[in-house]
């Protein structure tokens, strides 16, 4: 063997040369996306405010109207009198959750967030997919936990209603997640959680989530179709009433009001990128 062929053979060992090798290799930017939404769903977990609004509020208010009264064991098609009540008020718990996370979400890229992570081999794409992720794990744990207690307290269903219900409010949860960037990226400070619950439990009132429509005036049920949250609202009451109650402006109201949000929402962005 020749000194040159010596000098030319390649070890099998990684030296020194292929580690700086690798550590220039580009990541993907979706590298580190699961630690990120670990972390983040950790986060929003430990959040007592949050937590608060989104679990004991609601159940605070179905023990209020819905558990232990004469009227809860009464059954409306697919469901007690209590199940009811508990759907609606996990409902506003899902979009109290969503609209404030959604809302945070907006002020970390406000605040300049954007720039730090700009340092990490993740993207701005695989950052927001990974705050969604977090919220979508969050709603789920918050909803099963409302859900959970409201059976141990008198709330009955049919078997697949409960699925039905739960899957549906999941799903539906993309309007308050526009209606918290929108308004977070307009307002640009703190006080888009004030605005936001204020649009929300006026909404709430609005569109019949607290107090039936049909015990309200003739002019809060002509005005009630129109408000944000109105669709949402009826399309999850459909495992409740089943189909026979299903109407197409639901779905409209719903689809209106979500692509109005999320517009508003893509234009105040890039209105403040452009900045």
């Amino acid at each position: 063997m020749t000194p040159t062929s010596l000098s030319t053979h390649k070890s099998p060992f990684p030296t020194s040369d292929d580690r700086i090798d690798d550590l220039r290799t580009p990541q993907s930017g979706w590298y580190g996306i699961g630690a990120l939404t670990y972390f983040t769903t950790r986060k929003l977990l430990l959040n007592p405010f949050l937590v608060g609004f989104s679990i004991i509020l609601p159940l605070f208010m179905y023990m209020l109207f819905g558990a232990g009264r004469d009227y809860s064991d009464i059954w409306v098609v697919h469901t007690n009198a209590a199940a009811s009540v508990l759907v609606n008020m996990g409902l506003y718990g899902i979009i109290v959750a969503a609209s404030s996370v959604a809302s945070n979400i907006a002020l970390e890229r406000i605040s300049g967030i954007s720039r730090l992570f700009a340092l990490t081999p993740i993207s701005g794409h695989a950052f927001f997919c990974a705050r969604l992720c977090a919220l979508s794990i969050l709603n789920i744990i918050t909803l099963a936990v409302v859900y959970i207690i409201g059976y141990f307290t008198g709330a009955r269903m049919h078997p697949e209603t409960w699925l039905y219900s739960f899957s549906l409010i999941i799903a539906l949860c993309l309007l308050p997640v526009t209606i918290g960037l929108a308004f977070a990226f307009l307002v640009r400070s703190d006080g888009v959680f004030t605005v936001t619950s204020c649009v929300i439990v006026l909404s709430s009132f609005a569109s019949g989530l607290f107090i039936p429509l049909n015990q309200m005036g003739s002019f809060m049920q002509s005005v009630a179709p129109w408000t944000p949250l109105y669709g949402i609202f009826q399309l999850s009451q459909i495992p409740v009433y089943g189909w026979d109650n299903f109407h197409w402006g639901y779905a409209v109201n719903y689809a209106v009001w979500t692509v109005f949000f999320g517009v508003i929402a893509i234009w105040a962005q890039r209105h403040d990128t452009a900045r």
